[in-house]
């Protein structure tokens, strides 16, 4: 097997988060009810004319930057040529001889933590075509998808294993997700990925036979494609076999790729200037305002999470939820303590959520403050660990303010020097061999007199304030 090279290309087609479609005023979800976001330029009603969605324009520009891609300053459209149930006007409106972005890269780590540039040829805006769907053994057809915006993300052919293509997607859609491009879910249909495949002997240069493998529908997929059709073409070339130039799917059940057709050559599309878009210029003022759009830079929060000691699996989980990163870095700025903000966000409140089967997004800010709040007296020692967890599954199942729910569960903390002084002088009394073994073992008889005294105060005593002050008693 090591004496083969895998040439790995994917073509990535992503729905751009717009509320309407690439050449409509249609609104573009694909949550919504089957036919429910339909117009007659849709459905190719005749005597209607495309109108370009500046915000998908926008953001491709966006992505172009990310990329390290050389921006074109003209935007081009042409008409794509096919006829298939899934496309209403017998074309498609796409970008092929000028795409929006060319010659760039992503850079990934490989299998030996060494980095590698992965080559990406262009990106270009197009529109989307209606989804089929079987039922009943007849295949039907839902128009929300036609002409919604996509973006299709077209790589060289520099990806040499399974690995080094689930590092690409990931960052891949960790940038479309940090440059608010998109949700980039797989599950949803809202990222789209097709593998093209040859392997050949190394040292040699012709290619071998290429395979698209398409339906993917998951990361772990693609790894598990990629893997058994490499093991299918080394098969086949160490036994003389002929490799067919085909497209394939991916049966998940089966765990192996299941052949759909034959490809007897590149298809021709007879690609035509679309005549009812003219070019339109794009000016380095309009370039550079979408650039400054951007409000998070995947890599340099990769690098302030790095900074401030953030777990490395921790920040992993940040980078591949957009929703929950969001709201960690906006708590974690407000109270200045990443740690805090790791501890009650990405583990508290991530686990709180998950039990209910709350998604993070739906967690309202107004929450998220009081749960601010409850941080920062935290911080200030005016409640406890104990106290904080409480606070916040009253936070999530309610409306109440962090004050009301410390007032409605006597949480206030007691600080009253005085008080806490009587209460340790108790314990002390009523404990000669502990306090005799102080001389020994300081660390451990003073824990032990702090619990004895959270317990006597149900946890209310300030616990700073209480160390130092037995710590005073004690040196007396």
């Amino acid at each position: 097997m090591n004496n083969f090279q895998q040439i790995i290309g994917i073509e990535v087609h992503v729905v751009v988060n717009a509320k309407t479609k690439m050449f409509s005023h249609s609104k573009s979800c694909h949550y919504d009810q089957i036919n429910e976001n339909v117009s007659a330029f849709d459905v190719a009603m005749p005597g209607l004319l495309p109108t370009v969605n500046q915000y998908v324009v926008e953001k491709a520009i966006c992505l172009a930057k990310k990329l390290n891609m050389s921006i074109s300053d003209e935007l081009i459209f042409d008409r794509k040529n096919y006829f298939y149930l899934d496309l209403p006007k017998g074309f498609q409106i796409t970008q092929k001889f000028c795409p929006i972005g060319i010659n760039g890269y992503l850079e990934i780590k490989n299998e030996k933590n060494e980095l590698k540039k992965i080559l990406i040829k262009e990106i270009h805006i197009e529109e989307d075509t209606a989804k089929q769907i079987n039922f009943d053994n007849k295949i039907m057809l839902d128009y929300n998808r036609s002409g919604m915006p996509l973006i299709e993300i077209v790589s060289d052919c520099n990806i040499s294993s399974s690995y080094e293509a689930v590092q690409y997607l990931t960052k891949l859609k960790q940038i479309l997700n940090f440059t608010e491009i998109s949700d980039a879910k797989m599950e949803d249909g809202s990222l789209r990925a097709d593998i093209n495949l040859s392997v050949k002997l190394y040292g040699t240069k012709a290619l071998g036979t290429r395979v698209e493998i398409k339906n993917l529908n998951s990361f772990l997929n693609i790894k598990k494609a990629i893997e058994y059709e490499f093991e299918q073409h080394v098969s086949s070339l160490l036994l003389d076999k002929p490799i067919i130039q085909a497209t394939k799917k991916w049966d998940e059940k089966l765990n192996k790729t299941i052949f759909m057709r034959e490809k007897t050559g590149e298809k021709e599309y007879h690609y035509i200037p679309e005549p009812n878009i003219p070019t339109i210029k794009l000016t380095k003022e309009f370039i550079n305002k979408a650039i400054n759009s951007i409000r998070f830079d995947r890599d340099k929060i990769e690098k302030d999470l790095y900074q401030n000691n953030v777990d490395c699996k921790i920040s992993e989980i940040l980078l591949n939820n957009f929703d929950l990163f969001k709201i960690f870095y906006y708590v974690a700025n407000k109270i200045n303590d990443y740690k805090l903000a790791t501890t009650w966000i990405v583990i508290e409140l991530v686990g709180l959520l998950k039990k209910d089967n709350f998604p993070i997004k739906n967690f309202s800010k107004a929450k998220i403050d009081q749960i601010i709040i409850m941080l920062k007296f935290l911080k200030e020692g005016k409640i406890n660990n104990k106290h904080g967890k409480k606070i916040i599954v009253e936070i999530h199942k309610t409306n109440a303010s962090v004050e009301h729910i410390i007032d409605k569960f006597n949480f206030k903390q007691i600080t009253d020097e005085k008080t806490l002084n009587s209460l340790l002088m108790q314990i002390i009394s009523s404990n000669p061999k502990l306090i005799n073994e102080h001389d020994t073992r300081p660390e451990k008889v003073e824990k032990m007199i702090i619990g004895k005294l959270m317990e006597m105060t149900k946890g209310q005593a300030n616990p700073v304030l209480s160390m130092s002050l037995l710590k005073n008693i004690l040196k007396k």
